[in-house]
């Protein structure tokens, strides 16, 4: 079989010089040899993928938990929704602008919409 040769795989060693008849494999229960096969492929490109976009990637963050914690129970009677600075209060006011700016264009289609038109 062909598998290896066009598939080119850097995590498993395969190459045509070699010849292997398995596939030498790292998981999280220890070094394993997988058989030669199509699926055998398939197996470890997609744990590769899963591996890619796993939630260990979030690793290399900052954990500010704890910081975000300790803003918002101060006890200074700002509103929850408020107590994220001036960010927060910059949406808060824009949502609000908006809800009554489609408020008011709400009632301006009704009225317009409940009186007859000359044509």
């Amino acid at each position: 079989e062909t598998l290896g040769e066009e598939l080119h795989l850097p995590w498993t060693s395969i190459s045509e010089e070699t010849n292997q008849k398995h596939i030498p494999f790292s998981s999280p229960l220890g070094p394993v040899e997988i058989p030669r096969t199509e699926n055998a492929l398939n197996i470890l490109v997609s744990q590769a993928l899963v591996r890619s976009f796993s939630s260990t990637a979030r690793n290399r963050f900052e954990n500010r938990v704890a910081e975000k914690q300790k803003v918002f129970q101060a006890d200074n009677d700002l509103p929850v929704h408020l107590k994220g600075g001036a960010t927060d209060n910059i949406l808060y006011r824009l949502t609000m602008g908006l809800c009554l700016g489609g408020t008011v264009y709400s009632l301006y289609c009704l009225g317009w919409a409940s009186f007859p038109h000359n044509k």
